[in-house]
């Protein structure tokens, strides 16, 4: 939910839970390996929101989603955003490692505010397909580190301009040079009415928030494509000073402060 209360003020108000799951459960085992049983492992602590059968359930609950899997410890941290709050009893008590932690995120978002940040995306870009020369977004993606910093650079909003300008902005700008992309691996789905391919890439940095209330509707809806499988939530935190050093590569998802 967004509310304006000035013109360089706006205030996020949204639901977190984190999760720390066991990947050698069966139920998460498979989730890791197919990225439309996460897709439904997430959603079924959403169920009765909204009616059976009503279009664009996870868009009208504004779930959105990230995780990181540390096979080491053989542990899948999943951090959820939603408008509202999810029932985890839906999930066997077996799957967690530890209770999940919840917690109501109520922000100011202020012009001028800069802020440490994370996001996961998926670059497809708009154009003709190698193949058929057919303009579409289902085409092979280009997730080399400078092609995902070119997709996202072009959504930064300097102070302004327009929210929306070919694609939308996302309320804030920042320096490209200081932004750092990761390449993730892929993710897959086997079910037959699926053949999913989505490709990842993770980029971190700062961004200094020029347009309050495109920010906040940044935060609250995500970026990019594949939302429904892990990308387009913007995890940000505070920063205190504009000094501080970056957040570093491959950091596990945490709630924002």
């Amino acid at each position: 939910m967004t509310t304006a209360t000035a013109t360089a003020t706006a205030r996020l108000v949204t639901h977190h839970t984190l999760c720390d799951l066991d990947l050698t459960h069966p139920l998460i085992a498979r989730a890791l390996l197919d990225c439309h049983d996460m897709h439904r492992l997430v959603m079924r602590a959403f169920r009765h929101w909204v009616p059976d059968g009503t279009p664009n359930p996870r868009q009208q609950m504004g779930i959105l989603y990230t995780s990181t899997a540390d096979l080491a410890t053989n542990t899948l941290t999943l951090l959820v955003q939603s408008r509202v709050p999810g029932d985890w009893t839906t999930l066997p008590a077996t799957t967690f490692l530890t209770p999940p932690s919840t917690c109501t995120v109520d922000q100011k978002i202020t012009q001028g505010q800069h802020y440490r940040f994370r996001t996961v995306i998926t670059p497809s870009r708009y154009g003709p397909h190698p193949r058929t020369g057919a303009h579409t977004r289902h085409r092979p993606t280009d997730t080399s580190p400078t092609a995902a910093l070119e997709w996202f650079t072009a959504r930064l909003q300097p102070p302004g301009h327009a929210p929306y300008d070919r694609f939308p902005r996302i309320g804030a700008d920042t320096d490209p040079s200081t932004l750092t992309a990761r390449i993730l691996p892929r993710l897959t789905s086997s079910a037959p009415q699926r053949r999913l391919r989505v490709e990842r890439a993770e980029i971190q940095g700062v961004l200094t928030v020029t347009d309050p209330i495109t920010f906040t509707q940044t935060l609250g809806n995500g970026v990019g494509r594949a939302r429904a499988y892990g990308c387009g939530l913007l995890l940000v935190k505070k920063r205190q000073s504009h000094n501080t050093t970056p957040g570093q590569e491959g950091s596990a998802p945490r709630v924002r402060g």
